[in-house]
C-alpha cells in the first residue's frame, strides 16, 4: 500500500515537523499543519509507505498509488491545473481514493479550479458550554455522526476544530453534520472513492485523541483503501490515543543551560562596560518612590546593548523551546550586605543594583507585581533559607526538592513571567534551578492524556504562605492543566498541591510530571545571573542545598510579573502594585 501526500499545493502545510515553513505561522515552536502524522499512522499502523509528490500530479505521478492526501486544496501554494484536476479525476474512476483536507485558517475560496469541486465555507460556531458564559459560541465543540456508513462502526461523537462546511460536485454523503452543514462527508466516483474533511485539524494531534475522532480517522482510511488496511479500527485507535507516540522536533540532551547554546541564552558580562555605565546616575528611590523608579529603570532598559532586547523581545512575543531565558553576568553590588536572615524584611542597598536590573527587565516583560501575603508584600522579594521553612514547601526551604511547579498556579493573577536574581550562590555551589518546558514534554504524552490535561478535571491547592498552613491538596479553584493555543499551549500545574477529581486524570497528571522530568533542565545561579522563567510555558523548582546560616548563604531576588495591569485591579489599593486576593482555606 502506497499513500501520496501532496506538498505543492499547500505551502502551509508540510511533511517533516523539523522543516520550518508556514505563511504567518510559528512553525518552528507549534504543532499545527503537521501532515506528517497522517503519514506515520500509515506506516506504522496500516502497513503502508508513503510518497511526497513534489511536482503535481501530470504524467504518471499517480501510478501506484492507493490513496492521495490533498491539504488544503487550492488556497495557497500552486494552484491547480485543469489538466491536474482531470488526471486526480482519472485515478479515482480507475479505482483510486483520495482524501482532501480543509484547513482551518484559511477562509478564502481557491484560487483556482479544486479537485471534484471541492469547496468549503465559513467557520461553523458551537452552541454556548460554559454556563459562566452563556454568551460566548465555541470553535471547537463535539458533535454527532449521521448514518450507518462503514466508517463510523464503533464511532458516536466527533470532536471538532473550527470546523468548515464542505461541498463538492459529486453528491457527498455527510457522516459529520451540523444544522444540515457537512463537516466530513464521502463520495464513490466510479471505481474509486472520496472523502472530504472542512477542517482537517480534528484529526492533529491536540483532537485525535478527543471522543472518538481517533477511530473515526483509521475508520475513514480504511474505507478508503476498501480495508486494504491491516489490523482492526477499534485496535488502532486505542493503540493511537494511548500508546502510540509521534515524532517530534529534536531538542538537545544537554541539561545544564550554561551548556547548551541558543536564544535561551545571553551574556550581559560581555558588554560589562555598558552596563557600569547604566547604573551610574542618580535614581529615584525603590521604596519611596517605588513608580519613578521603575520607569527610570524601564527607560534604562532601552539603552541596553541591541542584542539583550533582542533576547527579551523576542521571549516575550514567543518564549523559547527551554521556556526560560538566562541572563548571565549582570554586575552585582560590590558593597553586598550580608545574606538577610529574614526575607520578609526590606534590605537596603548602597547601591541597589539587583533592583535596577530587576525593575528594568520586569518593566520589559510587562508590569511587576507583588502578592500581600508573600514577604509582607514586598516588590523585590527576597529569596533566603531559613532554618524553621528548611523543610517546608516554601521558597525558603532547603533540605528538601522544591518540585516542579507553576508560580501561585492557584491564584487567579498568577504571573506570566518569574525573575530570579542571583546576589550570592550558595556555599558549595550545589543549589541548582530546575525547569521544564511544556513544548518538549508535550510529544511525549499520549493523546488521551493530552486530551485529559485539556478538560477542567484539576484541582490545586493555596500556597503554604497564602495561608494554608497544613498544604492541603485540591483546596483552591478547578481548572485545566493545558490550555490556550492547542498547538502550542500553556500550562498551570503544581504536583504537591494538585489533584484531579476522577482517577484518569490523576493518572494523566503523575504522566506529565514524568515526562516534565525527562525534559529538566537546571542552571546553578551566579553572582549577576538572571533567570526568567515563562510561568504559562514552564514549570521550575529547586534542589536540595546546605545552608550555614552564616550571612554567606544563597540570595536570590525574586520579581513577578504580569503582561496587564487591569485584571487585578479591584485586588490593588490605590492603583499600587501588591494584589491582596484573600483564599478561604
Amino acid at each position: 500500500m502506497v499513500i501520496g501526500i501532496d506538498l505543492v499545493h499547500a505551502a502551509v502545510w508540510r511533511f517533516d515537523i523539523q522543516r520550518k515553513s508556514g505563511a504567518g505561522r510559528a512553525a518552528d515552536f507549534s504543532e499545527v499543519s503537521v501532515v506528517a502524522d497522517l503519514g506515520e499512522l500509515a506506516v506504522d499502523l496500516l502497513g503502508g509507505t508513503v510518497a511526497a509528490l513534489e511536482n503535481g500530479f501530470q504524467g504518471d505521478a499517480l501510478k501506484g498509488l492507493d490513496l492521495v492526501l490533498i491539504p488544503a486544496p487550492g488556497v495557497d501554494g500552486a494552484v491547480f491545473t485543469p489538466g491536474e484536476c482531470e488526471a486526480l479525476d482519472r485515478y479515482v474512476q480507475e479505482g483510486g481514493a483520495v482524501l482532501i483536507l480543509g484547513d482551518g485558517e484559511w477562509p478564502r475560496p481557491p484560487r483556482g479550479p479544486a479537485p471534484f469541486g471541492f469547496v468549503s465555507g465559513d467557520l461553523a460556531i458551537g452552541d454556548p458550554a460554559d454556563p459562566a458564559q452563556p454568551h460566548v459560541r465555541p470553535y471547537q465543540f463535539p458533535a454527532g455522526v449521521t448514518g450507518t456508513h462503514p466508517a463510523l462502526e464503533g464511532v458516536a461523537r466527533a470532536y471538532l476544530y473550527r470546523p468548515k462546511p464542505v461541498s463538492a460536485r459529486l453528491p457527498l454523503t455527510g457522516l459529520v453534520e451540523k444544522d444540515g452543514q457537512i463537516f466530513l462527508g464521502t463520495a464513490r466516483h466510479g471505481a474509486g472513492r472520496v472523502a472530504v474533511v472542512g477542517n482537517a485539524e480534528m484529526f492533529a494531534r491536540p483532537f485525535l485523541g478527543r471522543e472518538d475522532n481517533a477511530r473515526l480517522l483509521l475508520n475513514l482510511l480504511s474505507w478508503l483503501l476498501d480495508g486494504r488496511s491491516e489490523g482492526s479500527a477499534a485496535d488502532q485507535a486505542a493503540e493511537v490515543t494511548g500508546a502510540y507516540r509521534f515524532s517530534g522536533r529534536d531538542f538537545s540532551s544537554t541539561e545544564n543551560l550554561k551548556n547548551e547554546p541558543g536564544p535561551h541564552v545571553v551574556d550581559a558580562g560581555l558588554y560589562a562596560h555598558l552596563f557600569t555605565g547604566l547604573a551610574e546616575g542618580f535614581l529615584p528611590d525603590s521604596e519611596t518612590d517605588e513608580e519613578a523608579f521603575l520607569r527610570e529603570a524601564e527607560l534604562r532598559f532601552h539603552e541596553m546593548p541591541r542584542v539583550v532586547r533582542q533576547a527579551v523581545s523576542r521571549f516575550r512575543q514567543y518564549g523559547t523551546d527551554s521556556g526560560v531565558l538566562l541572563v548571565k553576568g549582570l554586575p552585582v553590588d560590590p558593597g553586598l550586605p550580608p545574606t538577610p536572615a529574614d526575607p520578609k524584611a526590606r534590605v537596603r542597598f548602597a547601591n541597589p543594583l539587583s533592583e535596577l536590573w530587576l525593575a528594568a527587565f520586569a518593566q520589559a516583560l510587562g508590569e511587576p507585581i507583588g502578592y500581600r501575603q508573600e514577604k509582607n508584600g514586598l516588590l523585590f522579594q527576597n529569596v533566603v533559607p531559613t532554618p524553621h521553612n528548611a523543610a517546608k514547601l516554601s521558597s525558603e526551604s532547603s533540605s528538601i526538592l522544591l518540585d516542579y511547579h507553576t508560580e501561585t498556579a492557584f491564584h487567579p493573577f498568577m504571573p506570566d513571567y518569574v525573575l530570579l536574581h542571583c546576589l550570592r550562590p550558595d556555599h558549595d555551589g550545589a543549589a541548582r534551578t530546575i525547569s521544564a518546558s511544556l513544548r518538549m514534554a508535550l510529544s511525549r504524552l499520549s493523546l488521551r492524556e493530552r486530551a485529559i490535561l485539556s478538560e477542567p478535571l484539576y484541582r490545586t491547592g493555596i500556597d503554604y504562605s497564602f495561608g494554608s498552613s497544613h498544604g492541603t491538596k485540591g483546596n483552591g479553584p478547578l481548572l485545566r492543566v493545558l490550555y490556550g493555543d492547542p498547538f502550542d499551549p500553556y500550562l498551570t500545574v503544581d504536583p504537591d498541591l494538585m489533584m484531579g477529581i476522577v482517577p484518569e486524570a490523576d493518572a494523566a497528571l503523575k504522566r506529565l510530571h514524568a515526562v516534565l522530568h525527562e525534559v529538566r533542565r537546571w542552571v546553578c545561579l551566579d553572582t549577576g545571573d538572571l533567570l526568567i522563567v515563562d510561568n504559562r510555558r514552564a514549570v521550575h523548582g529547586r534542589s536540595e542545598f546546605t545552608p550555614r546560616y552564616d550571612g554567606r548563604d544563597r540570595w536570590l531576588q525574586r520579581v513577578c510579573v504580569v503582561r496587564d495591569l487591569v485584571p487585578s485591579a479591584g485586588h490593588r489599593r490605590l492603583r499600587g502594585r501588591i494584589i491582596d486576593t484573600a483564599f478561604a482555606v
